[in-house]
């Protein structure tokens, strides 16, 4: 009989594709925020703001998957902010709650966080034992990851805190619309063009979780993203070269997207290097997708 994993953030884009490595293997059980994709046999209701939660979705769980997180690209308005924390910390707070109501002990619990733990301003090179940041969205992600540690604290499940950079994937997020700008002629680099990207290809973060659901030598917390990170410019210029060579390539200094993104212009001036390569090269995981340039030669093909 297949083992069951719980999966929350099951509409976003790595919820989709983890689901589709783990699909074959386990059988899957999704939480929505949604009432109407309810069907009462793979996937339930929660809402973690009223703390509702369907227990008919933990029958038979051994593993849990928690990717829920409202977009911190959204406007960090009061109310926004409390969906973002929402969704994650009570989020993880209302399962490790309904676990312990039902006297269910999950082998495994795998946690979405976020490199943004570190803070904005730390600066340096960053490993996972780096001083952990002071501004809002780093102590978000810090009583995230707290939250997660509840499982192995009380349930001695085994605990994995994903620290992810920027998710690479032409369908969503930042690449997709770098892409049908530069294809329309333009890329526009915000501020600094040699600030750096940390990222990792969408196939990559969700083959991690794949691994991490079984291979018992996971564990604690691990900085999701590829060695090879890149400036802004050679972001754009990687995809100039191999796609969109008429395009044009211009730079505008922060001041002008602050205008309209306000203090969330943070997010696109991280510069803080993400060391991940021993932890993850410790347990012999491998990269589909090293090289920012093979990401978009695959595109290209």
């Amino acid at each position: 009989m297949k083992e069951t994993v719980l999966v929350t953030g099951a509409s976003g884009a790595l919820a989709k594709k983890t689901c589709e490595f783990l699909k074959d293997k386990f059988k899957l059980i999704c939480l929505t925020t949604n009432k109407k994709k309810c069907n009462n046999k793979n996937i339930f209701y929660w809402n973690t703001e009223l703390n509702i939660i369907d227990c008919k979705a933990f029958n038979n769980c051994q593993h849990i998957i928690h990717l829920a997180g409202f977009s911190v690209l959204n406007r960090w308005s009061k109310k926004n902010k409390n969906l973002m924390y929402s969704s994650r910390v009570n989020g993880a707070k209302l399962l490790f709650k309904t676990c312990e109501k039902l006297n269910i002990k999950p082998k495994t619990f795998v946690s979405a966080s976020a490199i943004g733990i570190y803070g904005f301003d730390s600066g340096g090179i960053i490993n996972e034992k780096s001083k952990l940041g002071n501004d809002w969205l780093a102590k978000m992600a810090t009583d995230w990851e707290k939250e997660a540690d509840n499982f192995y604290e009380q349930f001695k499940s085994r605990t994995v805190k994903m620290r992810i950079s920027l998710l690479i994937d032409k369908d969503s997020g930042i690449l997709k619309y770098n892409l049908l700008s530069m294809q329309t002629g333009l890329g526009v680099i915000l501020g600094n063009k040699q600030s750096v990207i940390n990222w990792i290809h969408i196939l990559d973060a969700a083959n991690f979780i794949n691994i991490a659901i079984t291979n018992k030598n996971y564990s604690g917390a691990y900085n999701l993203a590829t060695e090879k990170y890149i400036s802004q410019e050679s972001f754009f210029k990687t995809i100039k070269k191999i796609l969109f060579p008429y395009s044009i390539i211009i730079s505008i200094p922060l001041i002008f997207p602050k205008l309209i993104l306000g203090k969330r212009v943070k997010i696109l001036d991280f510069g803080n290097k993400i060391m991940c390569v021993k932890k993850l090269k410790k347990h012999n995981f491998i990269w589909k997708y090293k090289e920012f340039g093979d990401v978009i030669n695959s595109i290209k093909k």
